[in-house]
């Protein structure tokens, strides 16, 4: 896996994965954010963009992949970690079948 493909992830568990099912978040504010914490680690924009594809659409999608898998609410306060990360985890929108 490429270093902007592990940054990402990282990123998406620190700041996504903590994020209740239920909580509205918008998806522009988190990529802006990504972007500008991306720029600082020193990930250049076209390597982003090239590796991890459109972000928004990343990050949309890997909200939905964790809120898909939340248990019901009344397991709520005991969520399994794991099926949370592998919900986050990215795909890679380049590769083929």
């Amino acid at each position: 896996m490429s270093a902007t493909k592990e940054f990402f992830e990282t990123w998406l568990r620190e700041n996504v994965g903590d994020l209740p099912a239920e909580s509205e978040v918008s998806v522009a504010v988190l990529a802006q954010q990504f972007e500008q914490d991306a720029d600082a680690a020193g990930f250049g924009h076209e390597v982003r963009e090239d590796e991890i594809g459109d972000i928004e659409e990343a990050i949309a999608e890997a909200l939905s992949k964790a809120r898909a898998g939340a248990e019901p609410q009344a397991a709520a306060e005991e969520s399994d970690p794991a099926s949370v990360m592998e919900a986050l985890k990215v795909d890679d929108p380049k590769s083929g079948p």
